[in-house]
């Protein structure tokens, strides 16, 4: 977003705030996260919610609320009241892949949210154990296609987005790599870094230490953009896979049919807190890159993910689970 319309944030946010200041928020304001808490996604989200506290004047408070691959959660703000004291923390698994992969949802996320904000987005880094002898995207694709396979790569569990990121590298480099399920993250890391497995899309901050501590080499970002935390390593779109994209987003919505002009009022308290150092500094150091923008183009950019992700699965061949 341009520096001069940035500047207008606290212009426009007094302005808003000056004609409903009296009318919203006159309580607490509680933002779901459907999900535990400690992970990148309820860290971002309680930044925001803090900045949200300091420019509208009402406490706004995260509230974690896991199960179901964020399912749960997700229904209860999408069955809330369009008032705009419910809130949800919106990621990818719950509104881009488990609609197009995943069971059969209580809710639908286009037609059950209003978008208020796209705040941040996360690039996969691509590792693989020292012992693969490969330092680019190129010689891993020369490496599979010798040994068709041969070679695995982990993920946290199938139909989550490091999986689908691996899925969609051996789409287009049209290589045979086998896909190794862990029940989670913290699982499938500790094995990687062994050597039990050889490779993973995992991200930039949970793999920043083994990355320093040689137990991990990294290939490749799978955003457009190059990480914050890996500015010299090049994107797979530029090293190989032209068109390789998987990114995870943030993004903060409300119920559908929440007025208008609350979701602008919120709309411009996120905008304006993009611009502040310390959120810009904590996105940072998530390996991330701060979004913004209209409500307009946060619910163009969710169908575009949507469709993105159901292309992925076509092209990979990969059956819903039921």
């Amino acid at each position: 977003m341009k520096r001069r319309q940035l500047a207008l944030f606290p212009a426009l946010l007094l302005a808003a705030g000056t004609a409903w200041g009296q009318a919203y928020p006159r309580k607490t304001v509680s933002i779901m996260v459907p999900f535990s808490p400690g992970a990148a996604t309820d860290i971002l989200a309680r930044a925001a919610a803090q900045k949200l506290t300091d420019y509208l004047g009402q406490q706004f408070i995260v509230t974690n609320r896991d199960g179901a691959t964020g399912a749960i959660g997700t229904d209860i703000v999408a069955r809330a009241a369009p008032d705009g004291y419910s809130l949800l923390w919106g990621s990818s698994g719950p509104l881009s892949i488990n609609p197009v992969y995943g069971a059969k949802l209580p809710y639908d996320p286009l037609r059950d949210f209003a978008p208020v904000a796209l705040f941040n987005l996360i690039p996969y880094i691509l590792v693989v154990h020292p012992s693969v002898p490969a330092t680019t995207t190129k010689e891993l694709i020369a490496l599979a296609k010798a040994r068709p396979g041969k070679l695995n790569y982990a993920s946290s569990g199938a139909g989550g987005a490091p999986h689908l990121a691996g899925e969609l590298f051996k789409t287009l480099a049209k290589v045979d790599i086998l896909h190794v399920p862990y029940k989670g993250t913290s699982l499938f890391m500790s094995d990687l870094a062994s050597g039990q497995v050889d490779l993973a899309f995992t991200g930039a901050a949970s793999s920043l230490g083994f990355i320093q501590a040689g137990k991990l080499r990294p290939i490749g970002a799978s955003s457009l953009k190059r990480s914050p935390l890996f500015p010299d390593l090049p994107t797979l779109d530029e090293s190989g896979l032209p068109g390789y994209e998987v990114v995870v987003w943030y993004g903060l919505l409300a119920p559908a049919q929440t007025p208008r002009e609350i979701v602008t009022l919120l709309n411009t308290a996120i905008n304006r807190s993009l611009t502040d150092p310390d959120i810009r500094k904590r996105i940072a150091q998530e390996g991330a890159y701060p979004a913004g923008g209209t409500p307009e183009e946060l619910g163009a950019f969710m169908k575009e993910q949507l469709a993105r992700y159901a292309k992925m699965i076509r092209d990979a061949g990969l059956k819903k689970e039921n």
